[in-house]
């Protein structure tokens, strides 16, 4: 009686160790024909192909992973200070009609040095005829002394003036600065050397 019993537990552990071992090898065979292709494809491919998109996206969501969550304070940037020959409370800029009025103010003075240089040579003129007939004087100008016996000398006295103001206008739009600022000086050595010559006049007997 035991033996019938020990072949039935013999035969059902051999026909579980068999079921069993089937099962593997129709799961192992599969994994097996499908492993070959892709180990074929792996071999063929280069590296740069046999890094997968989900690597690549892993490798790019590492670094932002490491920033923090919130803002870093950044410290604020002081700017450069300014140079030494730049004036900040001088405007840079120049408006056209600062210009005009600049050009209309020196014009204006200009006009003026004019009709006062053309005075005092007019002045002097007539000190010097006056002198010449009433005081019995001689013009000591050689440039003027033609003209000194008659009437033709409030004419030619005026050249001088003439080319003066003839100078400081184009002292007045020259390129050279130093130039500008300094076109008022032939009218008024003009008109003060007029002036010193018919104080002579006057004062001489």
């Amino acid at each position: 009686m035991l033996l019938p019993i020990a072949l039935l537990l013999i035969h059902s552990q051999i026909a579980t160790n068999l079921s069993l071992s089937a099962e593997k090898a129709a799961i192992s065979v599969p994994a097996a024909i499908s492993a070959a292709p892709n180990m074929a494809d792996a071999e063929n491919s280069s590296p740069a192909e046999a890094v997968s998109p989900d690597a690549a996206t892993s490798s790019a969501v590492e670094p932002s992973a490491a920033l923090p969550d919130a803002p870093v304070p950044v410290a604020p940037v002081t700017p450069a200070a300014p140079m030494a020959y730049l004036n900040p409370g001088k405007q840079m800029k120049i408006s056209v009609g600062e210009l005009i009025a600049e050009n209309r103010r020196k014009l204006f003075i200009w006009k003026g040095l004019a009709i006062a240089s053309s005075g005092a040579a007019t002045l002097d003129a007539w000190s010097t005829r006056r002198a010449i007939t009433t005081d019995g004087a001689q013009e000591l100008n050689p440039l003027l002394r033609p003209f000194a016996g008659n009437a033709s000398l409030y004419a030619a006295i005026q050249v001088g003036p003439l080319l003066m103001d003839y100078a400081g206008r184009k002292m007045m739009y020259s390129r050279h600065s130093w130039v500008r600022h300094m076109w008022w000086i032939p009218q008024s050595a003009s008109f003060a050397s007029s002036i010193f010559c018919a104080t002579h006049n006057l004062a001489y007997h």
